[in-house]
């Protein structure tokens, strides 16, 4: 009993530094990961931080620091006031950016924080990672949406008749007469910006990503029409098999199924469409905390296919602290059939 008496307290400091490490270890992990969140998100939107200003851009840069501050509210770890911007070598197509994140971790051992020369308790963590800046979104193949719709062929003029002798000409009117209206011409034109959380693309000629709007269920979209000329008629498809007839500035649409869909304008019997527009894919998980043998339902629920989810090795139903494609990221390259992941310990 004295033995033990002696041998209890130093057991119980092994087991309290022990924890220490462990969570600082979890943390290096965790904030490892918040750094590839940042980073990605800043390759798919590279002019967010460059000037003009405007308030689509101010809008991505309040999704990257929520993003990166969300994957940290599972650990103890205090970020700074404002997390830092990216770093970009250029926002060219084939450029790098890099994001650094630091926090701190408190620590419980009490002469732990003076033996490592921490006398605040804290200790400092770090960790940067670097992405491609890549503009465009891949196009899933496979994921539904219809066809391009078929062009109506030109009217053609009819052929001119030989002239003949003119009649005599009758002196009463026909009254069945009724003269054609006129079609006013118009330029057809519109875009869509999405209102979704987790979505991105989208907006006015020259945004980032204009050409395609994407984004998870249920992605909610405020489709403008910007044609130029009178208006008579309007009829929206949104190639889902819902249409609108409304010629307002504005028509907001959501979208419930994962698919890629063709988005077409028509006032005036002119027409645009804007092939493979909208992309309603999926949203990679966070792993962080979550046991091994939940991963596949975790994976599958997300949209992703079961078999491209591969668990490393490790004692038994452990912890998951390690995935090698970032929670948060929407449409990750292989879309929901094709993307593969990796986690672990």
């Amino acid at each position: 009993m004295v033995e033990f008496a002696i041998f209890l307290p130093i057991l119980l400091l092994i087991l309290v530094v022990a924890v220490d490490f462990g969570r600082v270890y979890l943390g290096l992990i965790s904030v490892n990961n918040m750094a590839r969140i940042g980073a990605n998100f800043a390759a798919l939107n590279p002019t967010s931080w460059s000037a003009p200003d405007s308030s689509l851009k101010s809008q991505q840069r309040a999704r990257y620091h929520m993003l990166m501050r969300a994957d940290a509210e599972a650990i103890n770890c205090t970020l700074p006031a404002s997390l830092p911007d990216p770093v970009f070598s250029s926002t060219s197509v084939g450029a790098y950016v890099e994001v650094t994140v630091d926090c701190t971790f408190p620590l419980i051992t009490p002469f732990l924080a003076n033996v490592l020369g921490r006398p605040d308790g804290k200790i400092p963590v770090s960790a940067s990672s670097t992405f491609t800046v890549r503009t465009g979104s891949p196009v899933v193949p496979g994921l539904g949406g219809g066809s391009l719709p078929t062009a109506e062929p030109s009217p053609t003029a009819p052929p001119t008749a030989s002239p003949t002798p003119s009649p005599t000409p009758d002196p009463s009117p026909d009254p069945s007469a009724t003269a054609t209206p006129t079609v006013p011409p118009v330029t057809v034109g519109f875009h869509g910006t999405p209102t979704s959380v987790d979505a991105y693309g989208g907006g006015v000629p020259g945004s980032v990503d204009e050409n395609q709007v994407v984004g998870i269920p249920t992605l909610a979209i405020t489709f403008s029409n910007t044609t130029v000329g009178t208006m008579g008629s309007c009829q929206w498809d949104f190639g889902d098999g819902t249409t609108s007839s409304s010629c307002g500035s504005t028509v907001n649409k959501s979208y419930s199924t994962r698919g890629t869909y063709h988005v077409t304008l028509t006032v005036n019997g002119q027409t645009l469409t804007r092939p493979a527009y909208v992309l309603v894919g999926c949203k990679v998980p966070a792993f962080s905390g979550v046991r091994r043998n939940s991963a596949g339902s975790l994976w599958t629920g997300a949209g992703f296919t079961a078999g491209n989810l591969t668990e490393l090795s490790g004692s038994g139903n452990y912890l998951i602290n390690y995935q090698d494609l970032a929670g948060g990221l929407v449409n990750p390259p292989g879309g929901c059939a094709g993307a593969t992941i990796q986690v672990g310990p």
